[in-house]
């Protein structure tokens, strides 16, 4: 087993390691991850990952549900790299959105197809255009990842474009309507505030 580390920034590293040949094809195939840190952390992400695709630990990309891929995912990316509210968020989408309807589907399989009918479904649900785009952008990421991970050959996200989040009119009070309100919450402590308005 082989690999070797190419520098990619100031911090970070690219890792690309073989993981064996196609069973189909023959053809050598390679896996990519992209560390940051030293280069010693680099030196040794390679050797567990080589040591855990040797022992037979590692995933086989062909195998991956995106519902096990978006779980590895937020465990070895969301996790460390973005804010907790964000994760949070990340795993309310993921949860109630995404996983119920694409979940099952490996994610070598995921086509184009799968992600329009997922957010057309979500639409039907009543779902906001706005929360379905969140999905999208959280699967646009984190499919890049897959595909930087040596998981998937492309972003099938960056073919797919969400539903169009219209913009509300906003409605302004009429003088009348308004003086209606400001009658209506005398001596309330929002009145200061509204009356400054």
């Amino acid at each position: 087993m082989r690999g070797n580390i190419t520098r990619r920034g100031q911090n970070s590293w690219r890792i690309k390691f073989d993981i064996g040949r196609d069973p189909i094809t023959n053809k050598r195939r390679s896996r990519f991850v992209t560390v940051k840190g030293t280069k010693r952390n680099a030196e040794t992400e390679l050797a567990r990952l080589i040591s855990e695709q040797t022992s037979g630990a590692s995933i086989d990309p062909s195998k991956i549900t995106m519902s096990d891929f978006l779980k590895r995912w937020q465990d070895d990316h969301v996790a460390i790299n973005v804010s907790a509210k964000t994760g949070e968020r990340y795993q309310q989408l993921i949860r109630n959105q995404i996983v119920p309807h694409i979940g099952t589907i490996q994610l070598q399989k995921l086509r184009p197809h799968h992600l329009t009918h997922l957010y057309g479904t979500l639409g039907k649900t009543g779902l906001a255009a706005l929360t379905i785009g969140h999905a999208h952008r959280l699967l646009h990421t984190a499919l890049g990842h897959a595909g930087t991970w040596g998981l998937a050959q492309g972003n099938v996200a960056a073919l797919v474009k969400p539903p169009k989040a219209h913009d509300r009119e906003i409605t302004i009070l009429t003088d009348e309507q308004c003086s209606k309100l400001l009658n209506r919450i005398k001596g309330r402590t929002l009145y200061p505030i509204l009356m400054l308005a």
